[in-house]
């Protein structure tokens, strides 16, 4: 990786931003032969999918981390497993913790999942069997269209109505989390575990319309071929950054890290360089920004270049929702209350959702929209330390990652960096009650506000999916706007390749890959051709879906995943593959 100030009078493509998205969409260009560079404003890469030593004595994911949304075609196409991606799936992938013991696991096996859910409610096994089933359906529907150029609402629709699946539109695009997961469970602490993924850098509560697609959208993921899991990067997720810079630089592109972008250079109404704050100026015809749209489109380019009408539309994009994050680095694993104290466990292996119900959910909102702190918190817990030792240098010593969600950029009351570490404060002893015995143990402690997000990893207004994911408005090809929404600018060879681009947040590379496809097809002159990838499906059974189309079929399907003969055989058949 070159670090160094050499200048490059012309070169032929720029990618502003050392992020996941521009990395990916860098790979795609370097290896249809053009000279690649891009330039990162920090002295590290990653963006917000980046590993750094936040706490002495530990390596932290700081913002982004589990690999969930990162498609297959991806890591595939980009081969970045060959250049030193190692990411391994916890067998207990994701629990609901509440203050009384009361927990649910959901773990790799569905056998195991479901005897923990009717543990907690006898009849919500079967319902998650029903969801699960209508989710994997949406994502049937949907995977191809997350990997191509956006459609539009009326196009999605049809997409749905053509397979007879009309209300799953309704339920996973238009509703809110609420009034989805309401359809299926009973028990409000499962709907409450359920819906963080809807919660997620939302402006908004569990009842706001839209935020059923910010938990479809999320819910989707994979992992190795494995829907619905995830994986932890060896070393954290940076590491995903560092397989695709590895991968760039064998295909001749370059990166350049400390390297902060003052504007695009706009001749004659095309993009023709970059200049940097350091005032060095860098040609070349083919300008992509892997930025927010609102840094991209408003900060990038001087006034007057888009049209009044254009810049008002950028001005109204919006970047409300934000979040929060606290890395602890302690000298013992936690004693989470309903468990036996000093075991390692599974409790200890995957992402922990404490204190989740829809109640907590509306009364942050309503703090969220006053710009106050809420009384109480749903915090998300993971400590990566267990599945990768290797991230704590001393033995016997963690690294836990806190985060909160739901939180006002701009505060009602003083900023965040007067009030940081009183929120903290307040959140760590929400935590305590989970976790009593960390009090006193804990040996450094690193808190990433949404200022910090704004100031120091670059993301305006905090929101780390650019903008905002909830309801159709900010999606498709609405997002971020009209007239940028197929990654084309007014500005021609001015592309942009960010979440704040279809089809939207998450560590997914979906938005780079997309990009950079619609810039091949322009300079091969296939400028109004719809680009479709055929082969970004889910990996489904047609089977299940119609064992759970009927009564009859739900009940025979949901006493095979039941069993753990069903484990044993779907495990062999997978290696055999």
């Amino acid at each position: 990786m070159n670090t160094g100030s050499t200048t490059r009078v012309k070169t032929d493509a720029i990618v502003i931003g050392a992020g996941h998205n521009g990395l990916v969409c860098a790979n795609y260009l370097a290896r249809e032969g053009l000279r690649v560079l891009v330039l990162e404003a920090r002295d590290v890469i990653g963006g917000a999918c980046v590993s750094e030593n936040l706490v002495p004595g530990g390596t932290f994911s700081s913002c982004s981390y589990i690999q969930m949304m990162l498609r297959r075609e991806v890591v595939e196409d980009l081969e970045l497993e060959k250049f030193g991606l190692v990411s391994v799936a916890p067998d207990m992938l994701e629990m609901g913790l509440w203050e009384d013991g009361d927990h649910v696991m959901l773990w790799r096996d569905i056998d195991r999942t479901l005897k923990s859910i009717e543990k907690h409610n006898a009849r919500d096994g079967a319902n998650f069997m029903r969801f699960g089933t209508r989710l994997r359906r949406f994502g049937e529907l949907t995977g191809a269209l997350l990997m191509s150029d956006p459609p539009s609402v009326d196009e999605l629709r049809e997409v749905f109505e053509q397979a007879g699946e009309a209300e799953l539109f309704k339920e996973f695009v238009l509703i809110s989390a609420e009034d989805l997961l309401s359809r299926y469970f009973e028990s409000d602490r499962l709907r409450g575990f359920m819906m963080f993924m809807g919660m997620v850098s939302t402006w908004g509560g569990p009842r706001t319309p839209g935020t059923a697609y910010v938990y479809g959208y999320h819910a989707q993921g994979e992992f190795e071929g494995n829907y619905g899991q995830y994986g932890l990067p060896q070393g954290g997720m940076g590491m995903i950054s560092v397989a695709l810079a590895k991968g760039l630089e064998a295909y001749g592109g370059s990166i350049r890290t400390g390297s902060p972008v003052r504007k695009v250079i706009v001749r004659d109404g095309k993009a023709a360089g970059v200049e940097l704050m350091s005032g060095e100026v860098i040609e070349a015809d083919l300008v992509i920004s892997n930025a927010d749209p609102k840094r991209s489109l408003e900060g990038f380019l001087d006034a007057g270049v888009l049209s009044p009408a254009t810049e008002k539309k950028i001005s109204e994009i919006d970047v409300r929702g934000s979040m929060a994050r606290i890395h602890l680095l302690v000298d013992t694993l936690p004693d989470y209350v309903g468990f036996a104290p000093g075991k390692v466990g599974p409790q200890h292996q995957g992402l922990v959702i404490m204190g989740a119900n829809p109640v907590l959910y509306e009364k942050a909102w309503e703090a969220q929209k006053k710009g106050n702190f809420p009384d109480d918190f749903v915090i998300e817990a993971l400590i990566p330390s267990v599945t990768h030792p290797g991230l704590a240098e001393m033995p016997g010593h963690h690294t836990i990652s806190l985060g909160v969600q739901q939180l006002p950029f701009d505060l009602a009351e003083g900023d965040w960096d007067s009030r940081k570490d009183e929120w903290a404060d307040k959140v760590l002893e929400a935590y305590f009650r989970y976790a009593p015995n960390l009090r006193g143990r804990i040996l450094g402690r690193h808190i990433i506000t949404p200022r910090d997000l704004e100031r120091i990893y670059n993301i305006t207004g905090g929101n780390i999916f650019h903008s905002s994911m909830v309801g159709t408005e900010n999606n498709f090809d609405n997002r971020p706007i009209a007239e940028a929404a197929h990654y084309r600018t007014p500005v021609h060879g001015y592309y942009l390749c960010g979440s704040g681009s279809h089809p939207g947040g998450g560590v997914s590379g979906a938005p780079g890959h997309n990009s950079a496809k619609r810039i091949i097809a322009d300079r091969q002159g296939r400028q109004h051709e719809r680009l479709i990838r055929e082969d970004a499906v889910m990996r489904s059974s047609s089977l299940a879906n119609l064992l759970m189309s009927t009564s009859v079929g739900r009940k025979l399907g949901y006493s095979v995943a039941r069993s753990s003969m069903f484990r044993k055989l779907t495990k062999r058949i997978n290696k055999t593959k």
